[in-house]
């Protein structure tokens, strides 16, 4: 169960990792960031280095989709578009920065690689042992979420016409996953 301090100490090292990357940021500057004193941040977090990790991207966010599969591809877009109009960070694009600025890259990409990859092969229904469509959106996602938030390419397209024009090349890809093996039922 977090607290408002908890909440409000994630948001300030989301913001701030984001901004400045981990050795760009101190424990004081968050603490300073969140209103809240340094200690109660080491007391609530123990490290610099478990704060950044709580503050991390989420694959939660597909956890609450709740759209048929057939939808997924522009409930997606369409997600990443209303966090860009309400000025919310991108999970999508922080996880190049999570990994590059991590204390450990190698064990945060083995970590959010997993991570992502079982969120988003369960949100498609993807079986197959490489999971390879579901890379593959994720990729496309990370991208996207990136481009749109850091190159400004599609800062002159209108809200529809973004999910209409990706939603169905992130459908593409969902829809590649090969279908789960069939059981016969024993009822």
């Amino acid at each position: 169960m977090s607290s408002p301090s908890h909440d409000t100490i994630l948001q300030s090292a989301r913001r701030l990792f984001g901004e400045r990357g981990y050795r760009g940021v101190t424990v004081r500057d968050i603490a300073a960031d969140a209103g809240i004193s340094a200690a109660l941040v080491m007391k609530l977090f123990r490290s610099k280095e478990k704060l950044f990790a709580a503050a991390q991207p989420d694959e939660s966010l597909l956890t609450d989709l709740d759209v048929p599969t057939s939808e997924l591809g522009r409930a997606l877009v369409f997600r990443v578009l209303m966090r860009r109009e309400r000025g919310v960070q991108e999970p999508w694009a922080m996880i190049p920065f999570a990994i590059q600025d991590a204390p450990d890259p190698d064990a945060a990409r083995a970590e959010i690689r997993e991570r992502y990859l079982a969120a988003v092969a369960r949100a498609m229904g993807d079986t197959s042992p490489d999971r390879r469509a579901s890379a593959t959106v994720i990729a496309l996602m990370t991208g996207f979420g990136e481009t749109l938030r850091t190159l400004g390419l599609f800062d002159h397209w209108g809200f529809d016409e973004l999910v209409a024009h990706f939603g169905p090349i992130i459908q593409a890809q969902i829809d590649a996953a090969p279908p789960a093996p069939w059981k016969p039922s024993l009822t």
